[in-house]
């Protein structure tokens, strides 16, 4: 589950790093706690917490999304289709010389299988690739359905992709076999655990993907809570990072760590650098309007 950032109350504190191409998504519409998104061939209709402005397009075509979703208590909910849509379909995502079907599916919750803004991240990362020469091992921790996991060994790294939910993680590896990527190890563990043994083995990785949950539990029911776990986390997580090569990728999405707080925190990590790339993730429509949806920390070398 991932709940979002509510907007800053002063629009200039917020530099949003809008989703471009690459990915076969448009942002239609938002607006009235909402919006309104293309993923390939459907359209949907889904609950959005900081499009809290008006809607632009009329409610008509609102109405004509293939998929519908409406929370319920516990952030489940319920999915309605008044146009016979499929409820699994793929969308592509191209960027230099990798292309890719990703699965998306119909779940309990109002999420697909991918976070689509999540392809800016994809392309830095192809691009940082390409840069590095001799072996590129990546490291992605809280996977969720391995989209980046498959981006990075398309583009000929070796990637370890480690998840705590075993459904995600088979789904992910539908995809790895849907799109003929072998270069993939799937482990099927709490991110903390992995950590540190892999510390214990001596291991470097040239790159790092986190993309961690707010809250959730590991593999054998270990309890996770982004503003209480993530320093001791990333305290371990630089030990991993080839120190001379390498490039870091950090996502969180929660109102209980706003940006200043996470640089805060950032601050106190032993050996995390100085200078980093910091913004807020994020969407724009095509009628102009943007949602921030999480903060974004990158650097490289």
């Amino acid at each position: 589950m991932r709940p979002q950032l509510k907007p800053p109350q002063k629009k200039e504190e917020i530099k949003i790093l809008p989703l471009a191409s690459g990915i076969d998504y448009e942002l239609l519409d938002c607006g009235g706690r909402r919006k309104l998104e293309r993923f390939g061939k459907l359209i949907v209709d889904r609950p959005e917490s900081v499009a809290e402005g008006p809607i632009r397009l009329p409610k008509r075509e609102w109405e004509k999304a293939d998929w519908h979703f409406y929370e319920e208590k516990g952030k489940k909910g319920t999915w309605t289709n008044k146009t016979n849509a499929p409820e699994s379909w793929e969308i592509k995502y191209e960027y230099y010389d990798v292309k890719l079907l990703l699965n998306l599916k119909i779940t309990t919750f109002k999420h697909l299988g991918v976070f689509q803004e999540q392809a800016e991240n994809w392309k830095f990362m192809q691009r940082e690739i390409a840069k590095l020469k001799g072996e590129v091992k990546v490291l992605n921790l809280f996977a969720y359905t391995g989209a980046a996991s498959l981006v990075a060994a398309a583009s000929g790294a070796d990637v370890t992709n480690v998840d705590s939910v075993k459904q995600v993680l088979n789904w992910g590896k539908e995809n790895a076999e849907k799109n003929k990527v072998e270069n993939i190890r799937w482990i099927l563990e709490d991110a903390r655990k992995f950590v540190k043994k892999a510390i214990r083995r001596g291991d470097k990785y040239q790159g790092i993907i986190m993309d961690p949950p707010a809250f959730g539990l590991g593999a054998k029911n270990e309890r996770w809570k982004l503003e209480n776990d993530l320093q001791e986390l990333l305290q371990d997580v630089v030990q991993l990072i080839h120190p001379k090569r390498h490039f870091f990728i950090l996502n969180t999405y929660s109102p209980k760590l706003p940006m200043q707080k996470l640089k805060n925190m950032l601050r106190k990590i032993d050996g995390f650098p100085d200078k980093y790339d910091s913004t807020i993730l994020g969407l724009k429509s095509n009628k102009g309007q943007q949602i921030g949806l999480g903060n974004l920390v990158r650097f490289s070398k």
